[in-house]
């Protein structure tokens, strides 16, 4: 039954942080839960006692001030964007073996129960010293069991609930809600990860590719019609962006109106042409709208476009200010144009 003990104190914690976050009003988030959690298991005093001092004065958590208290009493002042990450995905991890865990000690104690049921039916009838008590400690076993087996279920489907919303904001995380492309976390996420792959490939294959974008005079377009257009505009070139991304590459909006593509293992030329093809797209595009004096028109931009490959040995930094260079030529050169840098 240890099994079981373990999860029942785990459900219970999780519960627990749950009824918490409600009571205070806590946005259902890794990091909110994770202190709420700490605080409801009752091992980390230090996080306990800070909260405690804090609600006393203040009666409620803000973002900021939970922030802080996750960073210095769950996992330290170091931790970094990166870090946070992983920690959520840790999380959502556990949350995940906390159920199936649930599941095996609600079939174990179902198990168990069946068992006890063909007990008490082999014994019914017979008269034999102490039946009547063995009987009645039996029928009590059952309902306990079969109580135990209801806490499990609504555990596990809490549990389940709980890791579905932690996916939830963790995918909110690393998308841009206005195009719904992937948002600069998670572009710098991916080229981590595949400047990790690029360097243990070694000369075997191509170097990543880095597409930087930026849509020519959007100030004017904003100023002239409205944020309102500005927003269609960003997401039709978005849209663009996101058709003419290759498999296995990664498009994604890092701010105002500046866009990425990451081409991992492209040849320069390859790349080239993918930009081309971009570049003539978006020429080609109109976003309806209205002018001061309510005329209908249709709104053409077009982009300007920094290209560059990543060089042996260096960062991620520098590969992305490189790019941003190349964009800065192509906007200073004319615009609507595809500038390459390699030095």
């Amino acid at each position: 039954m240890k099994n079981t003990e373990n999860v029942e104190r785990a459900a219970e914690i999780v519960r627990d942080a749950l009824n918490l976050m409600r009571k205070h009003s806590v946005p259902m988030h890794p990091v909110n839960y994770a202190v709420w959690h700490a605080y409801a298991s009752g091992e980390n005093l230090e996080l306990r006692n800070a909260i405690d001092r804090y609600m006393l004065q203040h009666l409620h958590l803000d973002d900021a001030v939970t922030e802080a208290l996750y960073r210095r009493h769950v996992i330290g002042s170091s931790a970094d964007p990166a870090l946070l990450q992983r920690m959520s995905e840790r999380m959502s991890s556990a949350l995940g073996q906390a159920a199936e865990s649930a599941a095996l000690a609600g079939d174990q104690t179902a198990a168990y129960g069946s068992s006890l049921s063909r007990f008490q039916d082999g014994l019914a009838g017979q008269a034999l010293p102490g039946l009547e008590e063995i009987l009645a400690t039996t029928r009590q076993m059952q309902a306990a069991i079969q109580a135990l087996q209801r806490q499990l279920g609504d555990s596990r489907q809490e549990i389940g609930q709980l890791r579905d919303e932690l996916e939830r904001v963790r995918q909110e995380n690393l998308t841009d809600t206005l195009t719904g492309l992937p948002n600069r976390r998670a572009f710098e996420q991916r080229l981590a990860a595949c400047m990790t792959l690029a360097a243990s490939a070694g000369m075997n294959s191509h170097a990543p590719c880095l597409l930087m974008l930026d849509i020519d005079h959007f100030k004017r377009v904003n100023d002239s019609y409205g944020h309102g257009t500005g927003d269609q505009v960003l997401c039709t070139v978005a849209a663009a962006l996101q058709a003419g991304t290759p498999d296995n590459a990664l498009a994604a909006r890092i701010g105002g109106e500046e866009f990425v593509m990451l081409l991992p293992a492209m040849q320069l030329q390859s790349a080239r042409l993918v930009a081309e093809q971009l570049r003539q797209k978006v020429a080609t595009l109109r976003t309806p709208a209205r002018s001061k004096t309510g005329a209908e028109l249709q709104v053409q931009v077009t982009v300007s476009i920094g290209l560059t490959s990543l060089q042996r040995g260096e960062t991620g930094r520098q590969f992305i200010e490189r790019a941003d260079q190349a964009l800065y030529q192509s906007k200073h050169g004319g615009r609507d144009r595809i500038t390459v840098r390699m030095g």
